[in-house]
């Protein structure tokens, strides 16, 4: 860094401090969403008269972490052998409440991201898409904080990539 010249210098710090900041916005943010998921779960365990469900909750909400698995890694399994043992009941029960976690978590995660890093949630989604696509999991998170991170270095004036919105539409 000290070999750079002043404003070339104050870019990169001005870039540090943004991806810092976003790092620390998305890890709030996913502990909200893992926090919705909990109480989903524990509710939905509950009325379906799962024993121990807060303990169970807990366990899948913080599984729910892992982009690729989620509340499936658990619950399709669990449901599948609760099938298998003739359970049907509790295996539909199950799959409903999977089934509910999942449609709400695909709701608010680009809303939930996307206002806490500054991109509007069609954007934040198609961004977590194709991050994921081209990069894997690294992508489904740094996508779209690269993305961000270009909007916010664009409306600072430090690089020219957007036309500004002309505010008289």
């Amino acid at each position: 860094m000290h070999q750079l010249n002043g404003k070339t210098r104050t870019v990169f710090v001005q870039i540090k401090e943004y991806v810092v900041g976003t790092l620390f916005v998305c890890i709030r943010s996913y502990a909200l969403i893992m926090s919705i998921t909990f109480v989903e779960l524990v509710i939905g365990l509950t009325l379906i008269g799962v024993d121990n469900a807060l303990i169970i909750a807990f366990v899948i909400a913080v599984f729910d972490i892992l982009p690729v698995l989620g509340t499936g890694g658990i619950m399709i399994p669990w449901t599948v052998i609760t099938a298998l043992q003739g359970n049907y009941p509790l295996a539909l029960g199950l799959l409903l409440v999977y089934l509910v976690v999942t449609v709400v978590r695909n709701i608010i995660e680009p809303k939930i991201v996307g206002s806490q890093i500054g991109l509007h949630p069609v954007i934040t989604l198609a961004s977590m898409f194709v991050g994921l696509q081209l990069f894997g999991v690294v992508g489904l998170f740094g996508f779209p904080i690269v993305l961000s991170l270009l909007c916010h270095l664009n409306d600072t004036g430090t690089i020219h990539l957007f036309k500004p919105v002309d505010e008289t539409l």
